[in-house]
């Protein structure tokens, strides 16, 4: 336990200098698979075989995602393209590794002069190739970090940067339970767009995540983003300021995984701060929820999910999971 608290200050310590504002590279904290957007967007928690929920948290890595190869892909927001890969290895004695890729691509912009007159198109990209350590001990422990970098394009302009996270993992084997803190995206953006270095968009999440004894249920609560008190707008829909309540709440994201232990899963998700910036004024549009399934076949997972952004913004994502072990499928 002391370990723990002595890597829990030297993390804080380490990403404190961050502040709030505008930040770049926000794909960054785009969900990284299917599974991850069907319970809500956030969690950071889920520790078992899916290897992609390590590209959040590199603490997740287990015995279980050992050689697991995960792609995921969603047609995103506004027709742009997302999609995330990963793997694990677990190098034995509580040594484990991950290394993985993501990818965003905004599709062909119009350009247009200073009379608004359009002038051809031009494309924007962003990608993020990382490799991540972790470290299993005291059986319920894990620690472990992953750095990432990061190339930018918009047109003719490009920029890169290292991000780090890093997180610690508690995991109860007897009660089902797993706590976790992670802290994401923090490092240093060494070349910018236009010679302004710009802060990347890091957070704070704190996690966990029960599986019933009594009934097959895994319940997910995550609460985001706590490196800043205040991460809601400044307006609700109805014009109204928004309240202290609310402030808390748009913190948290939640996620429910019925059967989480068996070869198909179903899934459900609400995101607070999603759910109350894009509701519309006397219309039930459910922004803010996400659903989705799983399904494994032999030595493979396809996770599906589809999430509400708003009566003309939905999202559905698809990821497929294989597992590359020689006992796998037997």
């Amino acid at each position: 336990m002391k370990k723990i608290i002595i890597f829990s200050l030297f993390l804080s310590g380490l990403v404190s200098h961050a502040q709030t504002g505008t930040h770049v590279y926000p794909f960054l904290n785009i969900p990284v698979s299917a599974r991850q957007a069907a319970l809500g967007g956030d969690a950071i928690t889920i520790r078992d075989y899916d290897v992609s929920f390590a590209i959040a948290n590199p603490a997740l890595l287990n015995k279980d995602s050992d050689k697991q190869l995960s792609v995921n892909g969603a047609a995103y927001l506004a027709d742009s393209k997302y999609g995330t890969i990963a793997f694990a290895k677990d190098f034995d004695n509580g040594h484990m590794a991950t290394v993985n890729a993501r990818y965003m691509n905004y599709g062909d912009i119009p350009r247009t002069d200073d009379s608004g007159f359009e002038n051809g198109n031009f494309s924007a990209s962003d990608v993020a190739i990382g490799a991540g350590y972790a470290y299993q001990f005291e059986e319920d422990w894990t620690i472990g970090g992953s750095l990432n970098f990061i190339t930018s394009k918009i047109d003719n302009y490009t920029s890169s940067a290292i991000a780090g996270n890093a997180g610690v993992t508690y995991h109860n084997k007897k009660s089902k339970e797993v706590v976790a803190v992670v802290f994401r995206n923090f490092g240093y953006q060494f070349k910018s767009f236009n010679g302004e270095r710009e802060k990347l968009p890091f957070r704070v999440d704190l996690g966990y995540t029960k599986i019933l004894k009594a009934f097959p249920l895994a319940i997910t609560i995550t609460a985001h983003d706590l490196q800043q008190l205040d991460i809601s707008s400044e307006y609700n829909v109805n014009g109204q300021e928004v309240n202290v309540g609310r402030k808390i709440a748009d913190h948290f994201s939640l996620g429910a995984e019925l059967f989480p232990e068996k070869n198909f899963n179903i899934r459900l998700g609400y995101n607070v701060k999603r759910g109350n910036e894009l509701a519309v004024v006397d219309q039930r549009n459910f922004s803010g929820l996400s659903a989705g399934f799983g399904i494994k076949l032999s030595r493979f997972r396809i996770d599906y999910a589809h999430v509400r952004y708003h009566n003309s913004s939905n999202v559905n994502q698809i990821g497929v999971s294989v597992d590359l072990t020689s006992h796998a499928g037997y």
